[in-house]
């Protein structure tokens, strides 16, 4: 994974859309590990998968956290 530049989080934290994009790809896998999870499918078995609707809230949380912070 590639590092983030300062002028992309700045660009973010102003309020860019495509930097924000940039942002949330950028800790894309990240937040599906987190929002990974186990469950039964139809035949009994164990699988794993990522929760969307975890996924959405923790993009928001991020997107707010953006807006919110101060540079």
């Amino acid at each position: 994974m590639t590092e983030m530049s300062y002028e992309v989080m700045a660009c973010a934290v102003s309020g860019d859309p495509i930097a924000m994009q940039e942002v949330l790809d950028y800790f894309d896998g990240y937040i599906n590990r987190l929002c990974t999870h186990a469950y039964l499918d139809e035949m009994g078995h164990v699988d794993y998968g990522v929760d969307t609707t975890w996924k959405t809230q923790l993009q928001g949380k991020l997107l707010v956290a953006m807006l919110r912070f101060k540079m």
